[in-house]
């Protein structure tokens, strides 16, 4: 049988005339391997540059992210598995657009450029490469994240084409690539050398699972082997799609690993842990802070003070390219960087719940879903639990299945009502919820903070005046004047009550709570995944009025499980 060989990454498939490879994205035609779905794109919106991320390349800047679907490996606990585990799910999704239309949404939207992200480029190299192009030809910057698992043709391809791109490493070691499908890492650490030799803003990311502490600091060492001042990202591993909790590193880890790092190369940052001090750039002379970030999302930072200027005061250069703004541009929750695929993950949860169990079904709705820009008022629409009951009623209506999707919110809610009249009389005391560390509160229009009331309780974050639309960080003293009698922790990666005590007596806030022993991990269902809400608000309830007789998380979980069955519904585990 003919076959023919795709060189856009390092597997080299040999496709058969009339098939794909093994990533779906090409297909064996006319005696070479084309792609599937040129010109196509999943998503497209405009996204501050920290949250693909990149640090040091453009900062505060809005670019325009575009993703399509697949990928050319298979990491567990991806954090964009809906986009690449199965990527025929979402090719009903898939929008087609000349090159030059994406360019003029772009340039309408105001970015500065164009970064294709959150899926690998390799999969839909000829599409990266005709938009590149376009973007270069209308005076606009163009970037990519990828996992670098490519071919010497393909890099070669790309290099004169990217002004920046981040580098997701896997680990060092060809047993960490196995895993993920790949033959060996040598792929990753050449794609590295070869941009950066060729003038590209080269900045890498590395993902750090626990117990996995040498694979990081290898891969530290390979990069600094090309220039110790690319910026080098520390990734917490997070359980996305069904990953092992027990792989996730704790904060503490994450900090000394970062520390030990940083004796290797220059410019070391960790992410995915809200209240690190090490998302923020300082000057290599003096070390004063020069851009101070936080944590915005898996994967993402965001801006909270940019120095002015291109030198820090003691005249040393700012060690970023391109300009830097002081412009803060808010997005929507379920958009930039990472966050449209937990969005897209929690919508086939709801799906799934409701029966809608086959796969283009689901399809067809996340479909209707992007094309009608449904995402960016998704959060506001499930903060509550009637809220999410009410969508969960539209996708399973949307999905075929509006009788079950009817029962289903109804049965959800005639839970929380239960828990919510054992508490009825009984007080409402003051709460405040942090996001894994004191300084990082979760803000009023958060689905936690409307459970806290369902149990109960009177959330003082409402008291902040402040949404994560604001840059501006929240202050000890802020926190000190909410004076809450209860406090819980939403362990965003693994933080245990110990550490979360120790911080808050490290920052001198919260000091009355932890006295009383009045700190508690933010309970979550384990048994229902995206439904897990009903079981955390009876664990709450539990914790705030022990002697109303809510009934036990264990009991919520059951019932809202035997809810499921009864619609033919399934539960899903994503996060």
């Amino acid at each position: 049988m003919l076959t023919h060989e795709c060189r856009c990454c390092a597997h080299h498939c040999l496709i058969p005339e009339g098939e794909c490879g093994r990533c779906g994205m090409y297909r064996g035609a006319g005696g070479a391997a084309v792609e599937v779905f040129p010109d196509s794109y999943l998503a497209r919106y405009p996204t501050a540059i920290e949250t693909v991320p990149f640090l040091h390349f453009w900062p505060g800047h809005t670019f325009y992210a575009v993703s399509s679907v697949g990928c050319n490996l298979s990491c567990p606990g991806c954090v964009s598995a809906i986009l690449t585990t199965d990527p025929g799910t979402l090719t009903g999704a898939l929008v087609r657009l000349p090159p030059d239309e994406v360019v003029s949404e772009a340039e309408a939207a105001g970015c500065r450029g164009i970064l294709f992200c959150i899926n690998e480029p390799a999969v839909s190299l000829p599409t990266v490469l005709r938009l590149a192009d376009a973007a270069h030809d209308a005076g606009l910057l163009f970037g990519c994240s990828t996992n670098g698992y490519l071919g010497d043709e393909a890099t070669c391809a790309l290099a004169p084409l990217l002004d920046c791109v981040n580098v997701g490493l896997k680990g060092a070691s060809d047993a960490c690539y196995r895993e993920c499908g790949g033959a060996s890492a040598g792929p990753a650490f050449r794609t590295v050398r070869a941009l950066h030799e060729a003038g590209v803003h080269v900045e890498v990311s590395a993902v750090y699972v626990r117990g996995r502490e040498g694979e990081v600091v290898s891969a530290a060492e390979r990069v600094a082997a090309t220039d110790a001042a690319i910026p080098f990202q520390i990734m917490r591993f997070m359980p996305f799609s069904g990953g092992e909790e027990e792989r996730a590193p704790a904060a503490c880890e994450a900090e000394d690993l970062a520390e030990t790092v940083s004796s290797i190369l220059e410019n070391v940052y960790l992410f995915n842990t809200p209240g690190t001090s090490r998302l923020s750039t300082r000057c290599p002379a003096c070390g004063r802070i020069l851009i101070r970030r936080a944590f915005n999302g898996p994967m993402g930072a965001r801006n909270e003070w940019v120095h002015p200027g291109e030198r820090c005061a003691c005249g040393a250069r700012v060690p970023v390219s391109g300009r830097m703004t002081t412009e803060w541009r808010p997005e929507a929750r379920y958009a930039g960087g990472y966050r449209p695929t937990r969005g897209l993950e929690l919508i086939r949860g709801m799906l799934a719940a409701a029966g809608v169990t086959d796969r283009a079904a689901q399809g067809r709705v996340l479909a209707a879903e992007l094309a009608s820009g449904g995402l960016s008022t998704l959060h506001e629409r499930i903060a509550t639990p009637r809220g999410f009951c009410s969508a969960l009623r539209s996708y399973a209506a949307a999905g075929g299945r509006p009788d079950e999707g009817e029962q289903l919110a109804s049965d959800l809610l005639s839970i929380v009502s239960g828990i919510r009249d054992k508490t009825v009389g009984m007080g409402r005391p003051r709460v405040y919820v942090a996001l894994g560390h004191p300084l990082v509160p979760l803000f009023a229009d958060k689905p936690e903070i409307s459970l806290i009331s369902s149990a109960g309780g009177y959330p003082v974050n409402r008291n902040l005046g402040r949404s994560d639309r604001d840059a501006r960080p929240v202050t000890a003293r802020e926190i000190e004047a909410l004076r809450p009698e209860v406090v819980f922790y939403q362990a965003v990666a693994p933080v245990d009550t110990e550490t979360f005590v120790r911080a808050c007596l490290d920052a001198g806030v919260l000091t009355e709570a932890v006295r009383r022993g009045a700190v508690y991990r933010l309970p979550a269902g384990k048994k229902t995944g995206f439904l897990g809400w009903a079981a955390s608000i009876a664990a709450v309830a539990g914790i705030l009025h022990p002697n109303a007789g809510c009934p036990a998380p264990g009991e919520v979980e059951e019932a809202v499980l035997s809810c499921v069955r009864a619609v033919g519904g399934e539960i899903t585990y994503g996060r």
